[in-house]
């Protein structure tokens, strides 16, 4: 018997065939693009899943501050879900060694500070820091202050020029917490003593003892219990203590006196040449797509100029210096710091 050939049966399987692959095309292409995803940027870059922003340092200091209150705005900018992760240990070094580890495929970025440079002009870091990552934005710029407390005064002093008034006659008696020994905290401290001691910065250990601790919420309670007599600190990370009285800023380390406590001295009006504040900013690796890296920037422009963002600038005291900066103008300001870290480095007898 011939096999029954029909034409219009033969239409109706072909039309279902391709049906069924137009359905199966769809569901992929929805696989691919979640709900949410959209461009945030140049060049069409299509955020497709979770962005992760490495903060090098504990929940609760001054850099975390940073970022929490920019990872809602974050979220909404770019349609995927934003996640902070805090690595500590080992001045930031940990931290980037984590970042370096992950796919630069776009999702992975660093917020980063002045630690990075000093650690990698030591060779700390287990990567090499200025060939494997590459700014994205800066994002804020904090005035440090040389503060001590009520308890820690008692009987000693009243203000910055009796704190060196009594350095000179009682050496080696106040110690200074830190939390790294060579970090941008102790390079401000010991030039803002330097200055005002008259002394190179070599000698100011022997004045002023020094005391490393794991964390800034470390350092604030041994302050406030007497157990330290000096720290430094950004001004919007000891805002509540100042207000409350139990921490007396001495000096601000800055060009300007700070808005936040106005009746407080600036280095640089005592002629005291100390400006250096920790700046942040965020990196990512270098080989990291360049329409990632642009729509990002993009999206923290934004999100830095949004109103929820201004408020807590303001709040915290972040309006005081230019705070956001492209991606040129951060490596700029990265360069610079690198020499005025070595000339300090070489000071105090690390680098040759």
């Amino acid at each position: 018997m011939k096999p029954i050939f029909s034409f219009s049966l033969c239409l109706r399987s072909l039309a279902a065939v391709l049906l069924m692959a137009g359905v199966l095309t769809g569901c992929s292409e929805k696989t691919q693009s979640p709900v949410g995803a959209r461009d945030a940027g140049p060049e069409g870059w299509k955020w497709e899943r979770k962005v992760t922003l490495v903060c090098p340092w504990g929940v609760g200091g001054g850099a975390d501050g940073t970022l929490r209150p920019l990872q809602p705005l974050l979220q909404d900018l770019l349609g995927v879900p934003v996640e902070i992760v805090n690595v500590e240990g080992a001045g930031g070094a940990n931290a980037m060694q984590f970042t370096f580890r992950q796919p630069a495929d776009g999702y992975t970025y660093v917020l980063t500070t002045q630690s990075m440079i000093l650690l990698d002009l030591q060779k700390i870091l287990p990567v090499d820091y200025r060939k494997e990552f590459r700014p994205v934005s800066k994002l804020v710029h904090s005035t440090n202050l040389l503060i001590s407390s009520k308890k820690s005064m008692q009987g000693k002093f009243e203000d910055f020029a009796g704190l060196l008034e009594y350095a000179k006659s009682h050496p080696q008696d106040l110690a200074c917490g830190m939390l790294t020994a060579t970090g941008q905290d102790s390079v401000a401290m010991k030039q803002t003593l330097a200055g005002g001691l008259a002394v190179s910065i070599q000698e100011v250990e022997k004045y002023i003892k020094t005391v490393s601790y794991g964390g800034g919420a470390e350092v604030s309670s041994a302050l406030v219990g007497g157990h330290l007599a000096l720290a430094v600190a950004g001004a919007e990370e000891i805002k509540g203590l100042v207000d409350s009285g139990d921490i007396v800023p001495l000096v601000a380390m800055a060009e300007n006196r700070v808005s936040a406590v106005p009746d407080v001295p600036c280095t640089k009006e005592l002629g005291i040449e100390s400006s250096i504040g920790s700046w942040r900013a965020i990196y990512a690796r270098t080989a990291t797509p360049q329409a990632a890296v642009d729509s990002l920037a993009a999206a923290l422009k934004q999100a830095w100029d949004m109103p929820a963002y201004q408020e807590f600038l303001a709040n915290s005291g972040y309006l005081d210096r230019p705070g956001y900066a492209t991606a040129a103008e951060t490596a700029a300001l990265a360069d610079s710091e690198y020499l005025v870290f070595t000339d300090y480095l070489k000071a105090i007898g690390i680098m040759k």
